[in-house]
């Protein structure tokens, strides 16, 4: 139990840190968004390269990592997307904002100072592979079902003012977002720096090494200033539901899969607790985009980003951490 106080304490007092800055008026809004944008686009793409340039996965097979841990997410994201449809009346955009918001874990501002804390930088092998793949794979899938989802609307009239987006602009759009993805640029210098056996030594180590050092505090302290910007705006009961999808049984499903697929305890851990992580901005950022569901988005953020004080608590004692 110590063990978990002292990795789940620190973590939420710096988010709640970063909450009472921005609430209060310590720091201004500007000032949250630089350090936000100084994590994303300096700090942990620093991190993901100066890890993956160093790291050794073994013999271990990253397939059964992937199939395990977007298992999870496909059934999340499901059950998010049938039940706010059924119980909620949702429109179908609303419905894959929230299929988002069930799957689309907070690997950057949570997951990643998380697994660092309770693995040390050996926590975050099994993590870059999944984020490896983790935001082209969400961010096509999602692109794709929303604006499927919109002509769906159309043609029922729930959005007849709205066009659909020509396959090829949509491709294209996607294609530059990812190439000038600061996390995606990281990750592919690392695993070219890896490949071609560079030594990562004398200054450039210890440039990386400080820079990656400051995104595990910073991501989390800007995260809570980024909460008083999402309130308890949209449906309580839906958000709760999708709540539960994310924190409980994404990671439970991702945790079966795990298991049955053999993964080495690193990685099952790795990958139960980035699941449990709670929902990640990006769905949000979908939701204000496709103008479809941005109070289910904000509410989800705010209400899985405190219950998983308690979530992830469980989930570390039943992983043995």
């Amino acid at each position: 139990m110590q063990t978990i106080l002292d990795i789940i304490v620190p973590i939420f007092s710096l988010i709640a840190l970063g909450y009472a800055a921005a609430r209060f008026g310590l720091l201004s809004e500007a000032v949250g968004e630089g350090l936000a944008r100084f994590v994303f686009v300096v700090a942990v793409p620093v991190l993901l390269f100066r890890t993956l340039a160093t790291m050794s996965v073994g013999e271990a097979n990253p397939v059964y990592l992937w199939l395990s841990y977007f298992g999870g997410v496909a059934i999340a994201w499901t059950l998010g997307t049938l039940a706010v449809r059924r119980f909620a009346g949702a429109d179908h955009r609303t419905g894959v904002i929230a299929g988002i918001s069930s799957s689309f874990a907070n690997t950057v501002f949570v997951a990643i100072p998380m697994l660092q804390r309770a693995f040390g930088d050996a926590g975050l092998e099994p993590l870059l592979i999944i984020i490896s793949i983790h935001l082209p794979v969400m961010m096509i899938a999602s692109t794709l079902l929303v604006e499927r989802a919109a002509a769906l609307d159309a043609a029922v009239g729930a959005d007849l003012a709205r066009e659909p987006v020509p396959l090829a602009q949509m491709a294209r759009r996607m294609a530059v977002n990812l190439v000038t993805n600061p996390i995606i640029v990281g990750i592919v210098i690392g695993v070219c720096w890896r490949a071609l056996a560079l030594p990562l030594e004398g200054s450039l180590d210890e440039v990386t090494r400080l820079l990656g050092g400051t995104a595990g505090g910073l991501a989390l302290f800007s995260l809570g200033m980024s909460l008083t910007r999402y309130g308890l705006r949209g449906d309580l009961l839906a958000s709760s539901l999708i709540t539960v999808l994310s924190l409980v049984v994404m990671p439970l499903c991702v945790w079966l899969f795990a298991r049955q697929a053999g993964l080495p305890p690193l990685w099952l851990k790795g990958a139960v607790l980035t699941a449990a992580a709670p929902a990640g901005i990006n769905a949000y950022l979908f939701a204000t985009y496709f103008k479809a569901g941005e109070k289910l988005a904000a509410t989800t953020i705010l209400i899985s980003t405190v219950a998983s004080v308690v979530t992830l608590s469980l989930w570390l004692t039943i992983l043995g951490v």
